[in-house]
């Protein structure tokens, strides 16, 4: 019989080693990581094949001719740091699940006897009692347990759709600051040339006793200004790439040489006709925010039941063996625990404040949203007119300017005025960029208060890499 028991032990022992868990290294080296982003191109395979698994974006060839934002903006999902720890936080919550799902493991005691007073025949060694308890949980707290790893799991998953949107938007701006950057710079350079041409001009007449030194000198000082809005409009440029390769993901060095565009840049929609009410209703719907809080509050609502679940006490099946003087002893002692001195009163308590609590952030972010979403309507509405009353102006200034070309290719007027009337032009061209700069940052604003893309060509749908299916958004 000892046999037996030693052999049945030792199986016991082999079956929970078994089923153990082993450790794996994974040390950080931030040396290889930091050569890794320097490594990160735009023309890698891996990027290629998830650019073709998203075909809203329009990709025709890899890498594509030019970049735009669709294609930046799925860039910025491959590379992202910040999406891979909102995905790394959605595998914990997960693996959350299934720690809620355990069921409370037996437990097992066992120990010799010895007897002070046994008769000389007989060894005062003996075995002693084996003891063995199974803890069985009631009031069905496993699942409620479950549910509420699971709620804070769907919140996580929705948190990830957050990052996305963060990354999406991050990129959006950063591309319409180095796409502005840009064309500044152009005209900036325009406007210096036309400012040393007027200069020579006037420098001529001086020259010739037709107009006076001090004309000269505000011309002269104008050139000097419009030199220096020149050199920090150029300044400009490079730092915006830095931001826009922040943004995505990747070193500068993978930006520096590709064809980047937004074709539809100078013409937002017009959503000015939307109504407060429609706008409301989009962001209500739209707001991942909104939705990982209602997640939330149903996670809060289930650590109440949970709580409530605990005030009624578990039992603990128990039993045991024991062998004396020939006789087998086994023994059943169920045992519960007497609710004498608290009924789970505090926690539930807490539980029940959590919860209002969740309800209260609920409402308090949904009426932000609300307000948010109609004075974005309201900023995107003023900045669309302005920007159409700067695009009339540059428009009647280019027509000036065709007029003033035609006299001048007729000798009716002379070079000065010609030239002059360019530069009048270039800052009409400069209002207006510096109007369009206004509306399509209020449509970033608009866009990031409903969470939905509104421009035109822009991402409507995608799926996030790294397998990470609470990525999907759909318009």
């Amino acid at each position: 019989m000892a046999v037996s028991w030693k052999k049945g032990l030792i199986q016991a022992i082999v079956c929970v080693v078994c089923g153990c868990a082993t450790y794996n290294p994974a040390p950080l080296k931030p040396q290889e990581t930091a050569r890794q982003f320097q490594r990160r191109t735009l023309v890698s395979p891996e990027l290629c094949a998830y650019l073709k698994q998203n075909p809203a974006a329009e990709v025709a060839s890899c890498p594509p001719r030019s970049w735009n934002l669709s294609s930046l903006t799925l860039v910025g999902f491959y590379y992202s740091p910040e999406l891979k720890v909102a995905e790394a936080q959605l595998n914990v919550a997960r693996a959350a699940i299934i720690t809620a799902a355990q069921r409370p493991n037996p437990s097992i005691g066992l120990g010799p006897a010895y007897t002070a007073s046994a008769a000389p025949s007989f060894a005062p060694w003996a075995i002693g009692a084996v003891q063995i308890n199974f803890p069985i949980e009631t009031a069905g707290r496993r699942g409620y347990r479950i549910a509420q790893a699971r709620r804070l799991a769907d919140a996580s998953a929705i948190a990830v759709g957050e990052a996305a949107w963060r990354v999406r938007s991050a990129i959006r701006a950063a591309l319409l600051n180095y796409i502005i950057a840009q064309r500044q710079y152009r005209l900036a350079q325009e406007y210096e040339s036309a400012a040393e041409r007027v200069a020579q001009l006037l420098q001529e007449r001086v020259n010739a006793g037709e107009s006076a030194a001090p004309e000269l000198n505000l011309f002269l000082a104008n050139l000097a200004t419009a030199r220096l809005k020149a050199a920090q409009a150029r300044s400009r440029v490079p730092q915006a790439l830095n931001t826009l390769a922040a943004a995505a993901g990747v070193p500068v060095s993978a930006l520096a040489k590709v064809s980047i565009d937004w074709p539809d840049l100078a013409h937002p929609p017009g959503y000015a006709s939307l109504t407060a009410a429609e706008v409301q209703k989009m962001a209500l719907l739209n707001r991942l925010d909104l939705r990982r809080m209602l997640a939330r509050y149903d996670a809060a609502d289930d650590a109440l039941k949970l709580e409530i679940a605990r005030q009624y006490p578990d039992i603990n099946l128990g039993g045991g063996y024991s062998w004396e003087v020939n006789e087998n002893i086994f023994e059943l002692i169920p045992m519960v625990t007497l609710p004498l001195m608290n009924h789970n009163q505090g926690p539930i308590a807490q539980a029940r404040a959590a919860r209002a609590e969740a309800a209260a952030e609920f409402l308090a972010l949904q009426q932000s949203i609300i307000a948010q979403a109609n004075g974005a309507l309201t900023a995107y509405r003023g900045a669309l007119e302005a920007y159409r009353q700067g695009a009339s102006a540059a428009e009647f200034a280019q027509k000036r300017l065709s007029f003033t070309q035609r006299a001048a290719r007729l000798g009716d007027i002379d070079a000065l005025t010609l030239t002059t009337t360019q530069l009048q032009t270039i800052i009409a061209e400069q209002a207006k960029l510096s109007a369009l700069v206004d509306a399509q940052t209020a449509l970033g604003a608009l866009e990031n208060a409903l969470e939905r893309p509104l421009g035109n060509g822009d991402l409507k749908s995608f799926s996030l890499p790294h397998g990470a299916d609470a990525g999907t958004q759909e318009e």
